[in-house]
C-alpha cells in the first residue's frame, strides 16, 4: 500500500467502501497475529512531568493537578495483581518525571522480574541513554514512546523542547531498538494542523521503523492546555478530524502495513465512544487492551485528557467486562507475555498448539541466567517453531548447583543456557514426535 492509496482511504467517507477496509484489516489481523487479545496491566506510577506539551493535562505548567508518585511497594503489589489476574505484561507509565530515578527503577525492575513471569513495558518519556540501557539490562522488555506526528513543524508546536535539548523521539525509538527493546510508537489523530498527507506519512513511518507496538488514539486536549478548543490553521477539507472513525481508519491501515505488530484498542477511543469504541477498534485490526491497575485513589489524578479520569473502575470488575467483550467477538484472551511474532501465522482459523515452559526464578538460577533476556530468547524460539509460548516463573527446584532449570512440558532440564535453548527445544520436540501416542 503506497501513499496515494493511504490518502484515498483516509479521505474515504463511503460506508460500503470502508467496510472493505475493515474486513481487510480484520483478515490481516487474524492471519498474522490470530484471534488472541492480549491484556496488559497498566500502572500509572507518577503524574509528575517536566514537559509542557500543549495538549496534556499533566503538563508542568498546569498548577491545578494534584501530583503523586507511587511507592515501590505500591507498584510491586500491582505487579502481583497482574499475575493473579492472568496478565502476561505489566506496563509502567508516567509523565516525564525525573523523580523516578534511574537506579531506583532498575532495582524495581529486577525485583519484579525475579518474582514474576511478567514482561515489563516502560512508557516514561524521553530519558537518557544511560537510563534506557540500565533498565534494559535490568530486564525491561519493551519501551513505548509515541512520536505523536512525523510532521516536524507540527510536532514543535504541540511538544516544545525541554531544557535546551531538542526532542527527537524518532531517533530515540531507533536507539531503543539498538538497545534490544521491543519498541512501540504511535500518533494522535486529529491534531489541529494535521493534514491528511501528514497522517499518511505517519502510517508509512510505522512500517519504516519496524515498530513492534503501535498506539493510535484520537486527539483530545485537556481544558487546562493551550490547545483546548484550538482552531486549525488548515482548510477544513484538509484538517484530519479527531473522530473514532478516523482513528479506526489509521488502526486498520497500520494493521495492513505492519501486520505482525501489536495494536491496542486505546482508552481514548473508549472514552470518545463509550461502550463501542474499544469493540470497533478490535473489529478493525486491534489486538491488545490495557486494563488499568493503578490504585483508584491515584487514577483520578492521571487526567491527561478530559473523560479519562471518569473511567475509574474496580480492576476485577473491569477485567470481567473486558473478557466478556472479547468473548462476544469470538476472540479469546492471549496467554503468556504476548511478544511480537516476527513471522506470518499460517492462514488458518486453527490456533497453534501451546507449549508450557516453567522457568525457575530462584536467586541462584536467576543469577546464572534465568532472567528477562533469556526468557525473551525462549519465547522467540518457541514462536519460531510455530507454537504459542506459555512461559511462567516458579520457585524452586532445590537443585541450585545444577541450574539454571527450565521445565518444558513435564520434562525438567538443568544447566540451560539461553544461547543453546533453540537446540534444546528442537531436541525436546523431536523426542515428543518419536514417542508413541495412545
Amino acid at each position: 500500500m503506497d501513499r496515494r492509496e493511504l490518502l484515498h482511504w483516509l479521505r474515504c467517507d463511503d460506508a460500503l467502501e470502508l467496510s472493505e477496509l475493515w474486513q481487510r484489516a480484520d483478515r490481516t489481523r487474524e492471519e498474522w497475529v490470530g484471534d488472541a487479545v492480549h491484556l496488559r496491566g497498566l500502572v500509572e506510577i507518577s503524574n509528575h512531568c517536566a514537559r509542557s506539551c500543549h495538549y496534556c493535562g499533566l503538563r508542568a505548567a498546569n498548577r491545578t493537578v494534584r501530583r503523586y508518585r507511587l511507592t515501590e511497594e505500591d507498584i510491586y503489589r500491582c505487579a502481583l495483581q497482574a499475575v493473579q489476574m492472568g496478565y502476561g505484561t505489566l506496563v509502567l507509565q508516567s509523565g516525564e518525571d525525573y523523580g523516578v530515578e534511574g537506579h531506583w527503577l532498575a532495582g524495581l525492575i529486577r525485583r519484579i522480574k525475579a518474582a514474576t513471569p511478567l514482561a515489563l513495558t516502560l512508557s516514561l518519556g524521553e530519558r537518557t541513554e544511560n537510563e534506557l540501557a540500565a533498565w534494559r539490562e535490568a530486564g525491561a522488555d519493551r519501551y513505548l514512546l509515541r512520536f505523536e506526528t512525523s510532521d516536524r513543524a507540527l510536532y514543535q508546536v504541540i511538544h516544545p523542547d525541554h531544557g535546551g535539548t531538542v526532542s527527537d523521539r524518532i531517533a530515540i525509538l531507533r536507539r531503543l531498538r539498538a538497545l534490544g527493546y521491543e519498541t512501540g510508537g504511535g500518533v494522535m489523530v486529529g491534531i489541529p494542523g494535521q493534514s491528511y498527507e501528514s497522517l499518511a506519512d505517519d502510517i508509512l513511518l510505522f512500517r519504516d521503523l519496524d515498530l513492534d507496538m503501535i498506539g493510535i488514539g484520537p486527539f483530545i486536549a485537556h481544558p487546562e492546555t493551550p490547545l483546548w478548543r484550538a482552531r486549525s490553521p488548515l482548510p477544513t477539507d484538509n484538517q484530519v478530524p479527531p473522530t473514532v472513525e478516523m482513528t479506526c481508519k489509521v488502526v486498520a491501515l497500520a494493521r495492513i502495513l505492519r501486520p505482525d505488530a501489536h495494536i491496542p484498542a486505546t482508552t481514548a477511543v473508549a472514552v470518545m465512544h463509550a461502550g463501542l469504541g474499544r469493540e470497533l477498534a478490535l473489529r478493525r485490526g486491534a489486538n491488545v487492551i490495557m486494563p488499568n491497575l493503578t490504585p483508584p485513589q491515584y487514577r483520578e489524578m492521571y487526567a491527561i485528557y478530559p473523560g479519562k479520569a471518569d473511567r475509574i473502575e474496580v480492576a476485577e470488575a473491569c477485567d470481567r467486562q473486558i473478557r466478556s467483550q472479547i468473548a462476544s467477538l469470538g476472540r479469546f484472551v492471549g496467554s503468556g507475555q504476548g511478544g511480537r511474532r516476527r513471522r506470518p501465522a499460517a492462514p488458518s482459523r486453527e490456533h497453534p498448539a501451546t507449549l508450557k515452559i516453567a522457568v525457575c526464578m530462584g536467586s541462584s538460577c536467576y543469577s546464572r541466567g534465568n532472567n528477562g533476556p533469556a526468557i525473551e530468547t525462549m519465547r522467540q524460539c518457541v514462536e519460531a517453531a510455530g507454537l504459542i509460548p506459555d512461559i511462567s516463573g516458579h520457585l524452586c527446584e532445590n537443585q541450585c548447583t545444577r541450574g539454571p532449570h527450565v521445565t518444558i512440558g513435564t520434562t525438567l532440564y538443568s544447566n540451560v543456557q539461553a544461547s543453546c535453548f533453540d537446540e534444546l527445544l528442537r531436541h525436546h520436540l523431536a523426542v515428543l514426535r518419536e514417542e508413541p501416542h495412545g
